[in-house]
């Protein structure tokens, strides 16, 4: 139970109903959900879950199908991610140096930040072939095995390094995800060390993922450069070519311009 007098319950519950729609669609695929799945989701019983619902509609920040009953996010949303890029200064930096850097091999290029023990994507510059999935921004991956992550994470103060890994799963995503928390830490160094990460079929088999941290004026690692290719037309000898520099050059000027 919270001991701070200041934290306000009824709205975190608010923020939990809003949460079960991400769950949702990760974990089972479903973009509208019933009450019924509402409640169960946030943990909430049904009444409280119809409160709340029945807010957050009349507020403009889920729709309600009259039809069908159910529950989806509604794009009163968007204020929120529109209102955090607008203020976020590594985003306003980083937006055309990303833009520029993804036309020199015609790739995608993502700006990384941490949240908790995962990695958030807050911009995205599309390759024109990515999947719908992996152009939107907001999408969520664990930073122990995201190349993003692990550039953020291997420039941290070790107390913080650890409490970020402490708060981990380490699960697999794919047959080649290291999950080992030793052969984790060897990644860090090793990353740390060089200045950028690879990781090859971390997350996505078939992805060979790059990623340079980008640093504020005191020196701390707020954020990733991560450029994401993928096999057979990518390996990791033209990756590291080819890729490694440019997601390193493009780090690098932003952290400068910060």
């Amino acid at each position: 139970m919270r001991s701070d007098t200041l934290f306000v319950s009824s709205l975190e519950k608010g923020f939990r109903v809003l949460r079960v729609f991400r769950q949702a669609q990760r974990e089972l695929g479903l973009r509208d959900l019933s009450l019924t799945e509402i409640a169960k989701l946030a943990e909430l019983d049904k009444s409280a879950a119809q409160r709340f619902t029945n807010t957050l509609v009349t507020l403009g920040y889920l729709n309600k199908n009259p039809r069908t009953r159910r529950y989806s996010p509604a794009i009163g949303l968007a204020d929120f991610y529109y209102t955090y890029v607008l203020s976020n200064r590594i985003a306003e930096i980083a937006m055309p140096r990303m833009i520029e850097a993804s036309k020199r091999f015609d790739t995608t290029v993502n700006l990384c930040e941490l949240s908790g023990s995962d990695i958030v994507y807050t911009i995205r510059i599309p390759h024109e072939k990515a999947r719908y999935e992996a152009t939107v921004p907001g999408r969520r991956v664990p930073a122990f095995c995201a190349a993003g992550g692990v550039v953020i994470l291997a420039n941290q103060p070790a107390e913080e390094r650890e409490a970020v890994l402490n708060g981990s799963e380490f699960r697999a995503y794919t047959d080649h995800t290291i999950t080992d928390p030793e052969a984790v830490q060897t990644r860090l160094e090793t990353a740390r060390r060089n200045g950028f990460d690879i990781g090859e079929s971390q997350i996505i088999v078939h992805e060979i993922s790059t990623a340079a941290p980008v640093f504020n004026s005191e020196g701390r690692a707020v954020a990733a450069l991560q450029i994401p290719v993928y096999m057979p037309l990518w390996d990791l000898e033209s990756t590291r070519e080819k890729i490694v520099p440019l997601a390193i050059e493009t780090a690098r000027a932003i952290s400068y311009s910060l």
